[in-house]
């Protein structure tokens, strides 16, 4: 099977597996799973084990802050405050991972560049993770403006703006997926020019 087939496959039973699951809890767990694989397969190689290892951390606090908040928050509040509890920090975590990314996509830009492009594609992916979250908190603060004090009459035709409420387990998934794939194919690259030298002798 070709690498892009390969990643193709990664990539439609990652998403398939996060959408199925539905559940923020799940999808974290997913995407440790192939961070640990990715982790297991470059233990060799000791910044990106680090790397890694960095992000695992950030997703097992995002693993163990949504399993509380389901604990505490889920149910005790109105579905505004609930939702502002989840997408915020949602977006916190998703921010500093962006940020963690972009800094050591530069670190390793000047000490280890062939690194270079897995930080770097993963700084990406979590940006569009922010801007979902930023999209998802603004539309539940518009979709419930009489709660902050406006005209009940003058915002009730805003109550129909739920595109990312009801759409945001998809875009999720398609970015869980991106970042497996951008995981896979580091790995996979790294691998391939280890194995060269050892072709060419």
């Amino acid at each position: 099977m070709k690498p892009f087939t390969k990643l193709l496959l990664i990539f439609a039973v990652v998403v398939f597996a996060v959408y199925s699951m539905k559940t923020p809890v799940y999808e974290t767990i997913i995407f440790i799973v192939c961070l640990a694989f990715a982790f297991y397969k470059t233990a060799h190689l000791p910044k990106m084990s680090v790397f890694l290892l960095y992000l695992l951390l950030f997703m097992l606090a995002e693993l163990i802050v949504t399993t509380v908040l389901d604990y505490f928050v889920y149910g005790q509040y109105t579905g505004f405050t609930e939702n502002i509890w989840y997408f915020s920090f949602s977006l916190i975590i998703n921010l500093c991972i962006c940020l963690y990314c972009r800094r050591s996509a530069l670190y390793f830009l000047r000490e280890e560049p062939k690194l270079f492009d897995m930080a770097n594609s993963l700084f990406y992916v979590f940006m569009l993770f922010c801007f979902v979250d930023l999209y998802a908190l603004g539309e539940n603060f518009i979709r419930n403006l009489e709660r902050l004090g406006f005209p009940e009459d003058q915002v009730r035709h805003l109550w129909e703006i739920t595109h990312m409420y009801y759409n945001i387990e998809i875009y999720k998934s398609i970015l869980i997926g991106l970042a497996s794939i951008c995981l896979f194919a580091s790995v996979y690259a790294h691998r391939s020019e280890e194995a060269l030298p050892v072709e060419q002798e």
